[in-house]
């Protein structure tokens, strides 16, 4: 029997997977492990691989549809199986539909949940046509929804255009949650590619045309002219409305994971000035001595291998509350919060402290690029331990972050700016400064742990000959 492909999870909170694109056609052979097609979460796109050597004899859903996770999304037969079935080796869901109705007759009912059963009966459907995905193959209410959706799926006239337009994942997520065709939209990026500013501007345009008043040409004399509504004014209290932005995809993942950390963790912030002369000092001889083609280093690069020295010292803030119990982690994970255009995500630097500062810097500069343009995989975004996040160069001089779930604590990084500071030697002088502010988990960690770890960073970002 034909071995299906279905919507994998790749995420602990992940309940679909969009279509981003497919990278075999109906008929394509394939070997059990190649990548068949690339699925789009709230997070990232990663690929998914064929889960046995064959054809692809079907698929399911098509670019752009928003899929649950465990239904079936494509189908690979093996050559002798097309060769013994008496269904064309490419077949359509329509034609699947059909051979299994003219050999239902031949076929066992096959075992399924009595939901299953009932709703089967009241849309007359057999379930010799259904393909099981419970325990040993039972079918579940899950599969006869999704192969109803897939009848009428096939029941409607297909586009006969395959060329998908150039759009960033950001663009695609956000014309599907405002509800635009990227055939319609003109892009502004490179070579064309369409980016989330041309999804808003159409949107906005059509927003525009649908508020004012339409009059349709009159087809007969007994048919009167077809008048959309003009949108009636706004009371003069009311502010005018520049858009409205669904609370989906990466926005929505943000909602409730920032919204669950705030309502069950007591978190309490605890913040240092650190003298950043030294650090900025030393990045700098990094940039003047690097060479073309090597990594750039980042105060952020820094910022992370002193965080990974600290963490080392101070292992109760490398930790986590998981099943009621504290979780201190072997592995120094340091996650590094990016922003993208419609939220942010946090990739991470695994093993930090096993890693040169040039070496971190590589790093660092990859999962950033790739983070920004769609093309995180599912292992960069996970097994963080510690998060930074620096808005330093936004010009913010002090934040308060909220703690990232299961972690512990998460560490705020503000600009440096010139401010008058006491020297060694209780004289006056001008200093750059940053105002570090961690917050942290009290069911985890308390305040004088915090506190030392806070004193061993300055130590180290003051004094970075520490860390040789």
């Amino acid at each position: 029997m034909p071995t299906p492909i279905i919507m994998p999870k790749f995420e602990m909170a992940q309940e679909s997977g969009t279509i981003a694109r497919w990278l075999k056609q109906v008929g394509d052979p394939v070997a059990k492990g190649d990548a068949v097609l690339e699925v789009e979460t709230d997070k990232i796109t990663m690929e998914v691989e064929s889960p046995a050597d064959g054809v692809l004899t079907q698929i399911l859903a098509e670019v752009g549809a928003t899929i649950p996770i465990g239904q079936p999304i494509a189908y690979i037969a093996r050559p002798d199986e097309i060769a013994s079935s008496a269904t064309p080796a490419v077949a359509s869901p329509a034609q699947t539909s059909a051979h299994h109705a003219s050999t239902s007759a031949e076929s066992p009912v096959p075992a399924a949940t009595p939901i299953a059963k009932k709703l089967a009966a009241e849309h007359g459907v057999d379930l010799r046509q259904v393909t099981g995905t419970g325990r040993d193959g039972q079918i579940t209410r899950q599969d006869v929804e999704a192969y109803l959706a897939r009848q009428r799926q096939a029941a409607q006239p297909q586009s006969t255009s395959t060329e998908k337009p150039a759009a960033v994942p950001a663009a695609r997520r956000l014309a599907r949650e405002l509800g635009v065709e990227l055939a319609q939209v003109s892009g502004s990026g490179p070579k064309g590619r369409i980016q989330s500013s041309d999804v808003e501007r159409v949107a906005a345009a059509q927003r525009e045309v649908g508020t004012q008043q339409v009059i349709a040409p009159v087809a007969s004399p007994q048919q009167p002219p077809a008048v959309v509504e003009v949108e009636k004014p706004r009371a003069p209290s009311a502010p005018a409305v520049r858009r409205t932005v669904p609370l989906v995809g990466i926005r929505r993942t943000i909602a409730q994971r920032l919204t669950q950390s705030v309502r069950e963790a007591p978190q309490f912030t605890v913040s240092v000035d650190i003298n950043m002369t030294r650090a900025l000092a030393l990045v700098e001889d990094w940039r003047a001595a690097s060479q073309e083609g090597q990594p750039k280093v980042t105060l952020t690069a820094l910022l992370v291998k002193v965080c990974a020295w600290a963490l080392l010292r101070h292992p109760a803030l490398n930790a986590g509350l998981e099943n009621e119990a504290i979780v201190e982690w072997g592995d120094i994970n340091i996650g590094v919060a990016v922003a993208l255009e419609d939220g942010l995500i946090v990739p991470v630097i695994h093993h930090a402290d096993k890693l040169s500062l040039v070496e971190i810097a590589a790093r660092l500069n990859d999962i950033t690029a790739r983070g920004r343009s769609g093309q995180l995989q599912l292992a960069d975004v996970q097994g963080g331990t510690f998060t930074i996040s620096n808005l330093g160069m936004f010009a913010v001089d002090r934040f308060t972050a909220i703690v990232n779930p299961p972690q512990a604590a998460i560490l705020a990084v503000g600009r440096a700016t010139k401010r008058v500071i006491v020297d060694e030697h209780d004289q006056p002088a001008v200093a750059p400064v940053a105002t570090f502010t961690v917050s942290a988990d009290h069911r985890v960690v308390d305040g004088a742990q915090v506190g030392r770890f806070l004193g061993d960073l300055q130590r180290g970002l003051e004094r970075p000959g520490l860390l040789l």
